[in-house]
């Protein structure tokens, strides 16, 4: 027997070709179809139209500076109170985040770093000093540090505008910015599963003002917990006008909800076809983003490999060897924590797609690019 194309894509189909903005009602109908084998057709389609046959890594340094934070969202494992949770805090000076960048040496070209809510760590005093350091003594790195619900934070703490913050931390060297702190824009589900966390529209605001300042960024979407399919579609909706009033985002990194150590943990994990589809209907809405990211870390290499051919072309960064990625990990990932170059390169061409080394914005590097030779600096930790 034939095999038949579900019919409430072929209209669908015809918009993407034709560069037409899906509505929501698309992208719910995106959601729904059996028809999961032309989904991915059509999402890899699109890619194939962004990047060609290019599947971008990065070779990368991943910090988690605190586990300190006072957000209290009802999905985290990682965060803890100091005042509750005192033997369990961590919170690494700043000798020992350079430290720890420089372990495993200087050819990389990403810094990502990611921290909470942490009123002893989340100040300018703290991080200007530290990213001028890093920029001198690895000019070749790019700085991917802090979410949007940090800059609030911050920005609130030292009583400055969002156009301020931003200005100050792209004076230190400010590349780019994290797409945490997303979640999900809807208003209601926001409030019950982050309600001490920036909200949507400053959310929005803050990653606006990146961009008209030059800086770029990614976005992210939380998924799988309470959120209806309605949120998630509305979510894309609002990052793609974003986009069009200012552009900067990098690429989208859809977020599986990891159930393990947290209030939703009735909620449960996400499925392998739920996370294919989100990574398509994801790559079909947001037609003004370049780039979607499999982060091999969250759904982990095997899905992340398949989502190749459901609209992704990207999968993130090898981390350092010794680097140790928490959040995730604290809410059950079964995810390790480091993979080499040359396994990101033969998944990827496994995969029928040719593997592109990059940094924070996409400019492109050999697989076997290495950093002028520099004399290390001494570090007392």
């Amino acid at each position: 027997m034939l095999y038949t194309m579900d019919p409430a894509l072929r209209a669908i189909e015809h918009k993407v070709d034709e560069g037409i903005p899906l509505s929501l009602d698309d992208g719910l109908t995106l959601y729904r179809t059996p028809d999961i084998h032309n989904l991915g057709r059509m999402a890899r389609k699109q890619k194939e139209r962004k990047s060609g046959k290019k599947v971008f890594y990065v070779l990368n340094r991943y910090i988690n500076s605190t586990n300190v934070c006072y957000a209290h969202c009802k999905f985290c494992s990682f965060a803890v109170d100091e005042f509750k949770e005192a033997g369990n805090v961590f919170r690494m000076t700043a000798d020992q985040v350079f430290a720890k960048a420089l372990e495993t040496g200087a050819n990389f070209n990403q810094i990502h770093i990611v921290g909470g809510h942490d009123p002893r760590q989340l100040s300018l005093d703290y991080w200007l000093p530290l990213m001028r350091r890093f920029k001198e003594r690895l000019p070749h790195v790019q700085l991917s540090l802090f979410t949007a619900a940090e800059i609030e934070y911050m920005a609130k703490r030292h009583r400055m505008s969002f156009e301020q913050i931003v200005r100050e931390l792209k004076s230190a060297g400010l590349d780019n910015v994290n797409g945490g702190g997303a979640e999900i824009f809807a208003e209601e589900t926001r409030k019950k599963i982050c309600p001490n966390k920036v909200n949507a529209a400053n959310w929005l605001s803050i990653h606006e003002e990146l961009h008209r300042q030059g800086v770029a960024s990614n976005a992210t979407m939380l998924y799988g917990h309470i959120e209806s399919l309605e949120d998630r579609v509305d979510h894309m909706l609002r990052l793609r006008e974003s986009q069009q009033r200012s552009p900067g985002f990098n690429a989208f990194i859809p977020l599986a909800f990891h159930p393990d150590g947290n209030e939703l943990n009735d909620c449960g994990w996400t499925s392998g076809l739920d996370d294919l589809r989100t990574f398509a209907v994801a790559r079909l809405m947001l037609d003004n983003f370049d780039h979607v990211k499999a982060y091999w870390m969250i759904q982990g290499i095997k899905v992340c490999q398949v989502a190749l051919h459901f609209g992704a072309d990207d999968m993130d960064g090898t981390h350092g060897s010794t680097d140790e990625e928490m959040i995730y990990h604290s809410a059950g990932t079964q995810s390790g924590q480091y993979v080499d170059d040359r396994e990101f390169r033969r998944l990827i061409e496994d995969a029928g797609y040719v593997p592109v080394r990059r940094n924070s914005t996409y400019d492109e590097f050999p697989h076997d690019w290495a950093p002028p030779s520099q004399q290390p600096e001494l570090v007392s930790v």
